[in-house]
């Protein structure tokens, strides 16, 4: 989507591109250009400050293989909107380039207390192929990269771009689909990036993202000083929506460090994470990775297949937590010293499960509870499925304390009291190891070896779209005196329901709707079928006419039309009337349905009372 500027602002538009040499090879630009502005050199640098969307238009002329240099010194942060159509060995990158003795600094006008407000400074669009982003900095502004939905880049990288003060500072959406997991956003580099100062996110993937590195880089909340959200996370790998069969995978992290992630929660659990992944993951590696100071986990991955090496938890209230089962986690070479609980009901420990974990030369020290089982709510079948295998090892335990069988397999390992020395003991134990993370993973990998995920159709069967409370990431709006929202107890069965109504003649609409693409409803990732929108209706206490339905998708096209629902719906009839509708009929070209993003229905005059909904699904028509 271009911007659209004012005429004087086109007219500046017009002269910067006259300015752009016809095949734009390397640009150069600065914060207020220099010389004859073309962009030729440094001596005629190009002016960011010329026009609102300098920097696009610039970026428009590159051709795979240019670069458009930054020169150091003062930008004023806005939303620019690029893509790449390039590959990783000729790529199109934007490059800042210090100049006496200045980085290029984009600075925004964001604070904390403004959350999810404000923009994105750099969208990068959806198929990007052979993109680079290097060396500048970032300073208040909501979000400082993400991929537009739904994603689906590939062969770029992030270097040396530094962060402070955001929301969330790195985004990158997958886009796959289980049918086809092969287009998520693949093949890209993060490096030598330093967060500080978020509010959410460091660093999130989601949706289908696989074959990424993250060297070297880091993400500090600022702890309690910076609290203002519940769940703050310095590296999050989300994967797809639960059921859809999405994963993020083969996701590799070096040498990173996450710290101070605070979420004050009274008496409640109190969250806060360093690296956190979801059970729509799998084959996360983490290479001399460290964390400290978070209020919840140093690690907290519910992820199969998760392998650490040389990493390192303290002051951490759960140092490493691991939710999944068999073939479970792996810590190699691995520490988890000092636990520390700074506020809520969940207490502090080295190690929690409620899976397997196998340790390797790996130290557990300064802490009474250095490992633990999930006692919370445990069956004696699912603890009997709990197992924690301790090898050449280092664990201190107090006085009295032992790791019974069968739930504890001890080998080769020493235990003493508390209060002990060193990481190493007769031989075992944390010993650092700096040899080439390719060399470390190499000698480990066999030990704890990649899985594959299938990424199968879905059965064809009823789905819900609105029963009782509308799911994540799904809204309400409504416009020109029309209302909807969620009416406590006026649904089937006592239930809560959608309600709509309107005031004055000219009647209006509402909507149900995501704009959230993990969200919607992909059609896609099930067996083929027809698929028919139903939901259940009732009026209050008068009758209603002329009110029309209209499906909604994420894409522009295929073009939908609105369908009249029953000409009169008999207010003295309290029982709930059933509606079908075909999605074919809801087209108005060939294309099919991609995706369902929800519906939206119209009054075409005022309605005497409400509309109630409930029971709005997809089912298929055999």
């Amino acid at each position: 989507m271009r911007i659209q500027l004012p005429k004087k602002r086109l007219l500046l538009s017009a002269a910067l591109l006259i300015g752009l040499h016809a095949s734009a090879a390397d640009l150069y630009m600065l914060p207020q250009g220099a010389g004859e502005k073309n962009g030729q050199n440094w001596e005629n640098a190009l002016s960011y400050a010329a026009a609102e969307n300098s920097l696009e238009q610039a970026w428009q002329q590159l051709q795979p293989g240019d670069t458009l240099f930054l020169g150091g010194g003062e930008y004023e942060a806005r939303g620019m909107q690029l893509s790449a159509s390039a590959s990783a060995a000729n790529p199109i990158t934007l490059k800042g380039v210090n100049r006496n003795g200045k980085r290029p600094v984009f600075t925004g006008d964001w604070e904390k207390e403004d959350k999810a407000s404000g923009f994105t400074l750099i969208q990068l669009a959806s198929e990007s192929k052979g993109w680079v982003f290097e060396n500048f900095e970032v300073h208040k502004v909501r979000s400082v990269f993400e991929t537009r939905t739904p994603g689906r880049v590939s062969e770029g990288k992030i270097v040396d771009v530094d962060v402070q003060e955001t929301r969330d500072a790195f985004v990158f959406r997958g886009g796959a689909m289980a049918a086809k997991p092969e287009i998520g956003s693949h093949d890209i580099v993060i490096r030598d990036c330093d967060v500080k100062y978020y509010t959410k996110r460091g660093f999130r993937f989601r949706d289908g993202c696989y074959d990424i590195q993250v060297i070297n880089c880091t993400a500090d909340a600022g702890g309690k000083e910076w609290y203002v959200e519940a769940f703050p996370m310095s590296f999050n790998v989300i994967g797809g929506a639960k059921g859809t069969n999405v994963y993020d995978h083969d996701i590799t992290f070096i040498d990173c460090v996450a710290s101070n992630n605070w979420h004050i929660n009274g008496d409640s659990y109190w969250n806060g994470d360093g690296f956190c992944a979801e059970g729509t993951a799998y084959n996360l590696t983490y290479i001399r990775c460290e964390a400290y100071g978070n209020t919840d986990g140093g690690w907290d991955d519910k992820s199969a297949n998760p392998l650490l090496i040389g990493c390192i938890a303290k002051d951490n209230k759960k140092n490493y937590r691991f939710w999944s089962g068999t073939p479970g986690a792996l810590l190699w070479n691995s520490v988890s010293g000092d636990p520390v609980k700074r506020g809520g009901n969940s207490d502090y420990v080295g190690l929690w499960t409620k899976g397997k974990i196998r340790i390797h030369n790996s130290s557990f020290v300064d802490s009474s509870k250095p490992l633990a089982l999930n006692d919370w709510k445990v069956t004696p079948e699912q603890m009997a499925n709990m197992n924690i295998s301790v090898k050449n090892s280092l664990v201190e335990l107090p006085e009295g304390k032992t790791l019974p069988a069968p739930n504890y397999t001890v080998s080769d390992t020493v235990i003493r009291p508390l209060n002990g020395e060193g990481l190493t003991a007769d031989g075992v134990g944390y010993q650092k190891d700096m040899r080439d993370a390719q060399v470390l993973l190499a000698e480990v990998r066999p030990y704890q070896p990649r899985i594959e995920k299938e990424g199968r159709l879905l059965e064809t069967k009823p789905l819900n779209v609105f029963s009782e409370k509308n799911p994540s990431g799904w809204y309400l709006s409504d416009w020109n005196n029309a209302k909807m929202k969620l009416a406590k107890g006026k649904g089937i069965n006592g239930s809560n329901a959608l309600e709509v109504s309107t005031n004055g003649s000219k009647g209006g609409g509402a909507t149900y709707r995501t704009k959230r693409d993990s969200a919607t409803i992909k059609f896609a990732n099930f067996q083929k079928a027809n698929w028919a929108l139903k939901m259940s209706i009732r009026t209050g206490n008068a009758n209603l006419t002329g009110l029309e339905l209209r499906a909604l998708t994420m894409a522009e096209a295929p073009k939908t039309k609105e369908i009249p629902l029953p000409g009169t719906l008999n207010g003295s009839n309290t029982d709930w009337q059933e509606i079908s509708i075909p999605l074919t009929e809801l087209k108005v070209s060939e294309e099919e349905f991609a995706n369902f993003a929800g519906f939206y229905i119209r009054a075409n005059g005022s309605m005497a009372g409400p509309l109630y909904i409930d029971n709005v699904r997809l089912e298929p028509i055999h």
